[in-house]
């Protein structure tokens, strides 16, 4: 008995590097004595890798929104009017990753709808044989699926991300994301198993080795 438990020591003691909580409760101290700027950015940063990973679980082909629009001529107004094509995830999706900066799922949501809502009242003005014109306004329908208030918190309420959750998504990045300014938290990021891409030592279990990166950032495609 007493050598099992000699051997569970060695181990742990072995392992401590990865697992040993104090290394954990530095760097989450290393956070919360950040600028509140700062911890807005990591914020920010959790909250879109975790929308990230929780689209890329759904069919891309689903239905997150639609415009509907409608216009006034003569003093009437017509009907709302569902308008083509409708958001989808794989449209959310393209603007989480192809963003330099770290946005939220409810502002990729605002990208999209910002862009399309101009082309859709362009083509109606164009479309509309009426003198003077008409006043165009649309609007955003959430597919109930997809509503924020359905979906989890950390991804829409950043009151609901802690440093806990701030921590494991730089952990799980495979690299820095771009324009990455916080080069202090590589050395504790290390220890906790983020990549070699952060340029940390390789893993010497990992058999297919490698070789620690330069942590200058990456591209907007090295999110998960």
């Amino acid at each position: 008995m007493n050598r099992r438990c000699g051997v569970l020591l060695v181990v742990l003691a072995c392992g401590c590097s990865i697992v040993d909580p104090s290394d954990r409760d530095e760097l989450r101290n290393r956070i919360a004595a950040m600028p509140p700027d700062r911890i807005e950015y990591l914020t920010k940063l959790s909250m879109d890798s975790a929308a990230t990973k929780w689209l890329q679980t759904r069919d891309k082909n689903d239905q997150v929104g639609k415009l509907q629009c409608r216009y006034q001529a003569g003093g009437q107004w017509t009907d709302w009017a569902d308008q083509e094509p409708p958001c989808t995830v794989a449209d959310i999706l393209d603007i989480l990753l192809g963003t330099p900066e770290n946005i939220t799922y409810v502002m990729a949501k605002g990208l999209w709808e910002s862009v399309e809502t101009q082309a859709r009242k362009t083509d109606l003005m164009n479309s509309l044989p009426i003198p003077g014109g008409a006043t165009v306004e649309c609007r955003f329908v959430w597919d109930f699926r997809y509503d924020p208030e359905k979906l989890p918190a950390e991804l829409t309420d950043p009151d609901a991300v802690d440093f806990d959750d701030i921590m494991e998504a730089l952990i799980q990045l495979p690299a820095p994301p771009p324009g990455w300014a916080l080069p202090e938290l590589v050395p504790l990021l290390c220890p906790l198993g983020a990549g070699p891409g952060w340029g940390c030592p390789p893993d010497p279990t990992d058999p297919t080795g490698g070789e620690p990166t330069d942590p200058t950032g990456g591209q907007p495609g090295d999110r998960p």
